[in-house]
C-alpha cells in the first residue's frame, strides 16, 4: 500500500474546489484517497507531468465542471 504526500501550491486548489458542487467534491475527495493509498493507478485517474507531480482526473456529469 502506497504512503503518498499530497501536496497543493499557492491555494489554487482550494479556491477551485472552494466553488464546486458537494457531489463533485466527493469524487475529488475519492480520487485523492486513491492517490494517496493505492500502489498503482489507471492512467484515467492520473497522469505523470514531472519531477514526482501529478494531475488528478476526476469524470463528472456536470456540465461546465
Amino acid at each position: 500500500m502506497a504512503d503518498r504526500r499530497i501536496v497543493t501550491f499557492g491555494g489554487y486548489f482550494e479556491a477551485f474546489i472552494a466553488k464546486l458542487p458537494e457531489r463533485v467534491i466527493q469524487k475529488i475527495d475519492y480520487g485523492l484517497v486513491l492517490l494517496k493509498t493505492m500502489d498503482r493507478l489507471p492512467a484515467k485517474h492520473m497522469k505523470y507531468i514531472e519531477d514526482g507531480i501529478f494531475e488528478l482526473r476526476t469524470e463528472t456529469d456536470q456540465e461546465g465542471i
